[in-house]
């Protein structure tokens, strides 16, 4: 958080300041919070879809959350707006399968090809569109997410 004078008074003095966010903050708080997300920084053998499901409904409500007070550049609105679409691809496609309750990898697959289908496209969503805000807000991304997954 930053502080800005917003008044001087005289001629006794006195000086009134705020606090404020910028955009790099808020972007710089985003990107320590997905770096805490292991589904996109954990390619483990095996996953529960259930959790998987409730990691992204999370990440959805944190991308609202930080956007919902705050006037971002028309550049970080797009790539924000682009996550969120990225979380509902990803929750429609499951919400379409009969998963069992542990998927394996085999062979740098999930066993399952349609949730293997959907893992890579949230992930290399995510990828490209925190490789923009990075870009955009100048904020250096300090986690990986992993080519396999």
């Amino acid at each position: 958080m930053k502080y800005r004078i917003n008044s001087i008074s005289v001629p006794f003095g006195g000086i009134s300041w705020e606090q404020y966010t910028t955009e790099k903050d808020r972007i710089e708080y985003l990107f320590f919070y997905l770096e805490s997300k292991r589904i996109l920084t954990n390619p483990i053998e095996m996953e529960l879809p259930d959790q998987c499901v409730h990691s992204v409904l999370e990440i959805k409500a944190e991308l609202v959350n930080i956007a919902k007070d705050f006037d971002f550049s028309s550049n970080v609105k797009k790539e924000l707006r682009q996550l969120i679409q990225i979380c509902n691809k990803y929750l429609d496609n499951l919400n379409k399968l009969n998963l069992p309750h542990i998927i394996y990898k085999e062979n740098d697959r999930w066993a399952d090809l349609n949730f293997d289908s959907a893992m890579k496209q949230f992930r290399s969503g995510f990828k490209k569109s925190i490789e923009n805000l990075s870009k955009e807000t100048n904020v250096v991304v300090t986690f990986t997410i992993p080519e396999k997954w």
